[in-house]
């Protein structure tokens, strides 16, 4: 194996001195077994689904970002009883993100061309699609393209901005609150720097200035937790094939999340940057899986290495990292470690429960979804469903997932208590 992590490699998975005995959802109840239960056998046939979010939990209505033919793009509604947008001139499918709101009933979706963004809003209460306008101007500075993000702090959106060319060791953030017209109002300047031990000048990268590829992976989903949180990478690739008697250049990929957080006494909100891992490699590599969740007392990170499209296997790491860190308030910080390694046949990811988060695995035609309780995956509670081969996951918000396959009708799936008669009321 080439690649070499920073963190230990040994199976930390802890057990927790309290097992509770089940699954409490934000319903109030406590499941005893998770059910994966198929609520739309065929969703949208013959459309490529590129993202869904759903508008209201436990129920069926969900916006798809979608395409019929080549180059085609539209928002839409199952059921359509909302009209849709048609978005092909507008921007290509990976320039766009669609989310859930925090308030029920709200579906956002964010357009980001590098150089200026774009927002929408969906109202179901009042059957309305609300378009911005472009936000060009934002955050003023044309010397770099920037990713631009929609989050949450409490129920207020806020428009982020992260340079593409960074250096590692100061990323510079821009936020900016928006209107009720989708335009733009207060805006924030801060800077996630990383926090380096005494007498680590050689190996902190704060001291290194060269830029820095940066990529924005995942996003908590909103009201997962108090303020927002995202999940970065910064890559620092070779400049060129090295003379033949030096010796070759290594890849480097920093794992990185950033929570948000509003505090009373502060003019703005804070922001906690926590490293979670660097990892070298002789060739090149794209961080796979790398998704964030959040559960009330804390955050999940589960991170790993596949080839690039020009690299090799012996580049990909074994396993799959899950990290956890305490969230301990505005202003603090704890870095956490690595709860489990997963094996990367296991085909891992997080999943987000309401307030809860849930370890999901693809590693043959089933489908499963086990809780995780603080450091513990629980085992006793796993929900299975069988899908088609090479079946692949859009996380639709609100308990829902929406199954792909290549030979197979695409799936929306609710997760849920798999029997309502063995639900007690949470205490």
């Amino acid at each position: 194996m080439r690649a070499r992590g920073l963190v230990g490699a040994a199976l930390l998975l802890a057990c927790s001195p309290v097992t509770p005995p089940g699954l409490v959802l934000d319903v109030g109840r406590t499941c005893r077994d998770i059910e994966l239960a198929v609520a739309d056998p065929d969703v949208l046939p013959g459309w490529r689904l590129h993202a869904a979010a759903i508008a209201r939990t436990g129920e069926d209505a969900t916006w798809y970002l979608a395409s019929e033919h080549p180059g085609e793009l539209a928002l839409r509604r199952v059921p359509e009883d909302i009209p849709g947008v048609d978005l092909s001139t507008v921007g290509a499918p990976h320039e766009f993100t669609l989310t859930r709101g925090p308030i029920e009933g709200q579906i956002w979706l964010t357009l980001d061309g590098g150089t200026e963004a774009q927002l929408w809003r969906i109202d179901e209460d009042v059957a309305e699609v609300s378009a911005g306008p472009t936000l060009a101007d934002f955050p003023g500075d044309a010397t770099t393209e920037w990713f631009y993000r929609l989050v949450f702090l409490g129920h207020s959106p806020h428009l982020l901005a992260l340079p593409r060319l960074t250096p590692v060791g100061e990323v510079p953030l821009h936020m900016a609150a928006v209107t009720p017209e989708l335009g733009l109002g207060e805006r924030w300047a801060m800077t996630a720097a990383v926090t380096c031990p005494p007498l680590s000048e050689l190996n902190c990268p704060l001291f290194w200035d060269d830029l820095r590829e940066l990529s924005v992976l995942d996003i908590a989903e909103p009201g997962s937790v108090a303020g927002a949180a995202l999940l970065i990478s910064i890559a620092r690739l070779p400049d060129g094939a090295p003379a033949p008697e030096m010796p070759s250049e290594t890849f480097q990929t920093h794992i990185i999340s950033l929570a948000l957080q509003r505090d009373p006494a502060a003019e703005k909100p804070v922001l906690t940057r926590r490293d979670h891992v660097a990892w070298s490699t002789d060739g090149p590599v794209l961080p796979s899986p790398a998704q964030i969740a959040a559960d009330p007392l804390g955050i999940y990170v589960l991170a790993g290495l596949v080839p690039a499209p020009d690299g090799t296997s012996a580049d990909a790491a074994p396993a799959d990292y899950l990290f956890r860190a305490d969230l301990l308030g505005a202003n603090t910080t704890d870095e956490g470690g690595v709860i489990a390694l997963l094996d990367k046949e296991l085909h891992s990811h997080l999943l987000q429960l309401g307030s809860r988060v849930a370890l999901g695995q693809l590693p043959t035609k089933h489908w499963y979804v086990a809780p995780i309780e603080g450091v513990t995956i629980d085992e006793d509670i796993v929900g299975t469903l069988e899908v088609a081969e090479k079946a692949s996951l859009l996380r639709a918000g609100r308990g829902q997932v929406v199954v792909r396959a290549e030979s197979a009708p695409s799936r929306r799936v609710q997760i849920g208590c798999a029997d309502d008669d063995a639900q007690d009321e949470a205490p």
